[in-house]
Parts: C-alpha cells; sequence; structure tokens
C-alpha cells in the first residue's frame, strides 16, 4: 500500500500537465458566427466539451452544425454556414413603387418611388436590417390651396382642394376687362402655375387707350408735318432740273430745222 502511494504522488504532477493540455482555450472565430452567450461567458472548456455557435446579427444559419468539441486542446471545424438575412418586398403601400437595383438582403437599399400626383412623405431610402426594414414611407395626395377670390370677379370651376392638373378658371363682371391669366392650373410642386388675374373697370381702360391713341397719332402728325419741307423743296429742285433740259432740248431742234 505504502509503494502504491509513492507512485501516485510521483505521477500526480504529470496528470496535472495532462489534464491542462486536453482543455481548449476560448474559441476565437473568424465568419458570419459567434459563439453563443452561454459559450462566451463560459471559464474552461475541458476535454470532449463543446462550445456552441450562432449566426452573427443581420444573418441566419444555411447549413452545418452549431456547435464545435475540444478534442486534445484544439477545436474542431467550423462547419455552420450561414447567409445574409432577406428582408424580402416590403409590404405594399397605396400608390407607391420601389426602385431595387442591388436585390432585398441584409444592408441593401431600396428607394420608394409615388405614382404621379402623390409626394413622397417619410423616409427617401429604406435598409434592410436585422429586424427588417428601416424608415417608414407614404405617398400623399398632391393638392393646391383654394383658389382666391378677386375683386369685381368670380370663379368659374370652383375646387376646395385643386389636384394636380386641376385648372381653376376666372371671369369678370360686366363692364370690366380681365387682365392676366384667366386659367390657373395647380402643379406637381403644389403651387399654380399663375396668379390669380385682375378685372379692370372697361371705361377707365377705355380712356387710357384713347389718350394713348391720340398722343401716338399726334406724335406721329408732327414728325409727318415736319418731314414735308424738306421732301417738297427736294421734288422742286427735281422738276425744274427736269424742265430746264427739255427746254434747252427743244431749243437745239429749233435751230436745227428751222
Amino acid at each position: 500500500m505504502t509503494s502504491v502511494k509513492i507512485w501516485q504522488l510521483l505521477l500526480w504532477p504529470f496528470a496535472l500537465i495532462s489534464e491542462g493540455k486536453a482543455e481548449c482555450p476560448l474559441p476565437v472565430l473568424d465568419g458570419n458566427y459567434v459563439l453563443t452567450p452561454e459559450s462566451a461567458l463560459q471559464n474552461n472548456f475541458p476535454e470532449n466539451s463543446e462550445a456552441f455557435l450562432e449566426c452573427s446579427n443581420g444573418y441566419e444559419r444555411e447549413a452545418g452544425s452549431t456547435s464545435i468539441l475540444c478534442t486534445d486542446g484544439k477545436w474542431s471545424d467550423v462547419e455552420l454556414i450561414c447567409k445574409k438575412r432577406d428582408c424580402g418586398q416590403p409590404k405594399p403601400s397605396p400608390k407607391m413603387s420601389y426602385i431595387i437595383e442591388s436585390g432585398t438582403l441584409f444592408g441593401e437599399y431600396i428607394k420608394p418611388r409615388c405614382e404621379r400626383g402623390y409626394f413622397l412623405e417619410g423616409s427617401s431610402y429604406r435598409q434592410c436590417l436585422v429586424n427588417g426594414w428601416s424608415g417608414r414611407s407614404e405617398c400623399t395626395l398632391i393638392t393646391c390651396d383654394p383658389p382666391i377670390e378677386i375683386e369685381n370677379g368670380k370663379i368659374v370651376s370652383y375646387k376646395e382642394a385643386p389636384e394636380l392638373d386641376d385648372v381653376i378658371e376666372y371671369s369678370c363682371n360686366a363692364n370690366y376687362i380681365l387682365a392676366g391669366n384667366r386659367y390657373m392650373k395647380c402643379g406637381e410642386d403644389g403651387e399654380y402655375d399663375s396668379h390669380p388675374p385682375i378685372c379692370q373697370d372697361m371705361k377707365i381702360q377705355t380712356k387710357e387707350s384713347i389718350t394713348t391713341n391720340i398722343d401716338t397719332t399726334n406724335s406721329g402728325l408732327h414728325e409727318r408735318v415736319g418731314e414735308q419741307p424738306a421732301t417738297y423743296s427736294q421734288s422742286s429742285v427735281i422738276m425744274g432740273s427736269v424742265v430746264s433740259g427739255n427746254l434747252y432740248f427743244c431749243f437745239i431742234l429749233f435751230v436745227l430745222f428751222f
């Protein structure tokens, strides 16, 4: 019995060394996977113990085992295969479609687009994240402010909330003339393409027109009267030259033949 105990005492350090070699260190992973929280908090990994893995955020398991085994102080190869999460098509929204250029996998972006007559509210881009698509987008109907009433006139076609391409028509009361655009159209920016017209008093407008025409006529008359003397003088000189030439020619003929 004594000899057995002596041998046990002599072999005990070697047993500790052997047991120390059998333990595995904390796994160092390189890929789209990580240790589970339980395995990450484990202090030691003795011979034949397992460490458990899971896919990183934004990835999901495609194939392979979710554990590795400690053998002779080394970890077995990782067999877990993780692929990017696919957010898929976003939920449909009224009057909206999406521009998808690079797919719908984790990390990719898509661009919402509204139908004509609607403008985009919310996120102009959405990204595929761990919990699905980020942000929120909505298509809102484009409307213009109610048309403005005008003095001495009225709105022929009226809408409380004109939509894109709706046309507002104006007209003037009797004895008034419309100045400006008769029609205004609601545009894509929610603004009209012109300002409301003005209704002007026809009598005042007529007087102004007559005064303007008289001034214009008098000015033209003065100009023409001022030009006449010069024109008359030039014509007189020309006519005198022609008459003198004819008389001289007749005198020559008379001398020759008579």
